[in-house]
């Protein structure tokens, strides 16, 4: 019989391996239902009363070990001891039923046997007791172990936050929970966004397709939103039955819902939650370290927070430093050139421009702006009515206007090379009530301002509006110069024609006593008798010139003298232009030389000294002429100028252009770079203009010859000395 026994024990080693994890979970008091336990040792404590009613006194009962020893195992020490006896009743029973004499089983070994049989009752049971203690107290400490690992390599993580990344560290929190809370199936950490609306998702655990819903929930909403709010952590032990959980439309793929708060401080971050499929899956256990898992995201979220706030100020520093190293330059155009560049790449802009005032119109127009679209926005020339857009309303207003949403601003003007535009910061750069212009920031989705932007932005906009203002001081100051300059080198020119005026004035006399006793001579002499007829050819002749001496002696002395207000006469300009071109028309056709004039029809007539305009006119024209020896063509335009109630005339010419080594002083006395010319042509032509109260000025073209402007008032002279 002994063959029967050892198939049945290779029979129950193979229903109850003997491995350490096989005999954990076969024997763990949770492993298997008390029926199922009972079944077992009621099918061992069966197959041994078969064996002994067949075989009888013949049967040893050597398989009585097993019902004890399962008993004992499953139920402990009491039960296994029970269990022996109730079996050696049994055994008696059966046998004295049979019956087989008592003299032949009832012996010394029956009553050792039976002794032994109880005693591996009880000795089983306190054995199993004391291997399930050492088992859970293994798997304890394993799990406590598996749960320093876990935290000890988010500890080293959030030591190397700047290199690692907080994305990556919160993986790794929400793989841990996953994996250190045996029913957890899914695992997910949500963020609060930066206006404490919504919560994002930012790391999740055993999802195959994240849903739409549980990326992104308002705060409030959901167990994660509730659980924010409160501070405290739910447990939701069957979503079927707990009234705080609200089911959607959609069916919910879990039956157990643990949410924690992740907190620092008073600061509420966001939450880190678990789900199974089983009802009341977690322990309480469970929850704390949940909450220690949320106590790591809260440092990781915190030090990421840290590390970016630092980041951002030292960016904010170094653009400050950056601008302030730019207002010693006074070069605007660099400047705000490299803020735009700058508050792009280093701050993440979708778009950074900078509008400045038009003085005139008021209209913004575009100085500087950031990229390509930036690059073809200047290009076009971009520029914004008084008003119009965000960037106009903060001008009109002189307030800071921003908004995360455009669509929801009437005024809000779309670029179609800015299409993701959805947030908007218009910042006046101003000093006190005076607007230099507007700094305009636009932002693109995900990204939108927040109250750190916005104070960033006014700190640079009050460094720009002091480097615009010293810019505007220092070119009110080169204007000044210049103006001083000018004006000095005038009252110099003034006091040279004056002398030259002088000189002129008293040669002039000097020569007119002497010609008129020429004169009188000529004429005594032309009525003299005898005088062949050649003789008086040559007379009329030596007559004729000394009166076109005389007349240009008068001229002289007219242009010099003391002019009075009643010396002026209404002239009409138009009329005179034709009568300098009806005088060097010859010339010009000669020269071959194109005479082209645009006169003004609304041109009324200006006072004037005519005789002296008229020289004055000439003396342009014909130094025009001069200047094109090989023929071109001169340009002669009118108007009137209805802004300053003056008369305009432009003389262009295609000839060589004014000498850059004259081009400063070119209306001086004898300033000139012609072989044969005097250089009192454009002296006395300036003095004229200038005695008119009026203007001249002198260019080179852009490509061929010059051109010549005078202003000449069109109002009556009335302080004229």
């Amino acid at each position: 019989m002994s063959s029967v026994a050892k198939k049945l024990t290779g029979i129950l080693r193979m229903k109850f391996p003997t491995s350490q994890s096989a005999t954990i979970t076969a024997m763990k008091p949770s492993a298997k239902s008390p029926l199922t336990k009972w079944g077992i040792v009621l099918v061992l404590t069966s197959i041994h009363l078969i064996l002994l009613w067949v075989y009888r006194e013949e049967y040893a009962g050597a398989l009585s070990i097993l019902p004890v020893g399962v008993a004992s195992w499953f139920f402990g020490s009491i039960i296994g001891i029970i269990t022996a006896l109730v079996i050696l009743f049994l055994y008696f029973s059966i046998l004295y039923i049979s019956n087989v004499p008592t003299v032949l089983f009832v012996d010394t070994d029956f009553v050792l046997g039976g002794f032994v049989l109880v005693l591996i009752g009880g000795a089983i049971g306190w054995l199993s007791n004391y291997y399930h203690n050492q088992t859970e107290r293994d798997l304890e400490l394993k799990k406590q172990l598996d749960e320093a690992d876990a935290l000890s390599e988010i500890s080293i993580a959030l030591s190397q936050a700047e290199r690692v990344g907080l994305s990556n560290i919160l993986q790794l929190i929400v793989d841990s929970a996953k994996k250190l809370i045996p029913a957890a199936e899914q695992a997910v950490i949500h963020i609060l966004d930066d206006q404490k609306e919504y919560l994002i998702a930012q790391a999740a655990s055993g999802f195959q397709q994240a849903a739409q819903g549980r990326l992104q929930m308002r705060l409030g909403e959901g167990i994660a939103g509730q659980a924010i709010i409160s501070g405290d952590t739910i447990n939701i032990t069957d979503i079927n039955t707990d009234e705080r959980f609200i089911k959607s439309v959609s069916i919910s793929s879990f039956r157990s819902l643990l949410v924690t708060p992740i907190i620092s401080g008073d600061q509420k971050l966001g939450t880190i939650s678990i789900q199974s499929q089983l009802p009341n899956a977690f322990t309480s256990h469970e929850q704390d370290l949940l909450y220690a898992l949320g106590v790591q995201a809260a440092i990781a979220i915190e030090n990421a927070n840290l590390l970016e706030t630092t980041q951002q100020s030292l960016r904010e520093t170094n653009a400050l430093y950056r601008i302030n190293q730019g207002l010693v330059a006074l070069n605007t155009d660099e400047l705000l050139d490299d803020v735009v560049s700058l508050l792009q790449k280093n701050f993440g802009y979708y778009h950074v421009q900078v509008y400045i005032i038009d003085p005139k119109s008021g209209d913004l127009i575009l100085q500087a702006a950031s990229g390509e679209a930036g690059r073809k926005m200047l290009e076009q020339k971009t520029r914004l009515s008084a008003g119009q857009g965000i960037a106009g309303y903060a001008a009109e207003t002189l307030v800071p206007f921003f908004t995360n949403n455009v669509d929801e601003v009437m005024f809000f003007v779309h670029h179609p090379l800015l299409p993701e535009t959805k947030s908007e910061m218009a910042m006046p750069v101003k000093i006190g009530e005076h607007l230099f212009g507007i700094l305009d920031i636009q932002q693109a989705p995900p990204k939108t301002f927040t109250a750190r932007d916005l104070q960033l932005v006014s700190a640079i906009a009050d460094q720009l509006a002091i480097a615009l203002q010293k810019a505007e001081l220092y070119q009110e100051l080169q204007n000044s110069l210049q103006q001083e300059k000018a004006m000095r080198n005038q009252l110099i020119q003034n006091e040279r024609l004056a002398a030259i005026g002088r000189l002129l004035a008293s040669v002039s006399h000097e020569l007119n006593n002497p010609l008129q006793a020429i004169q009188n001579a000529l004429f005594l002499l032309k009525e003299e008798h005898g005088i062949t007829e050649q003789g008086k050819q040559d007379l009329n002749i030596v007559l004729a010139e000394s009166e076109r001496m005389a007349s240009m002696i008068k001229r002289l002395r007219d242009t010099y003298r003391p002019i009075r207000a009643e010396d002026f006469r209404q002239t009409q300009l138009n009329a005179l232009i034709e009568d300098v071109y009806a005088l060097v028309a010859g010339h010009l056709r000669h020269n071959q030389i194109t005479f082209e004039f645009f006169p003004d029809p609304e041109l009324q007539p200006i006072p004037a000294l005519t005789d002296q305009i008229r020289q004055a006119l000439l003396n342009l024209v014909i130094n025009a002429v001069e200047a094109m020896p090989a023929g071109g063509k001169l340009t002669v335009y009118t108007e009137f100028l209805l802004e300053t109630e003056e008369a305009l005339i432009t003389i262009i010419d295609t000839g060589k252009g004014i000498a850059t080594n004259i081009m400063d002083n070119i209306f001086e006395a004898f300033n000139t770079d012609k072989d044969k010319g005097t250089g009192l042509g454009l002296t006395i032509t300036y003095d004229i203009i200038t005695k008119h109260h009026g203007r001249i000025s002198a260019e080179n073209n852009s490509r061929l010859g010059a051109t010549f402007r005078i202003w000449l008032p069109a109002k009556e002279m009335e302080d004229i000395t």
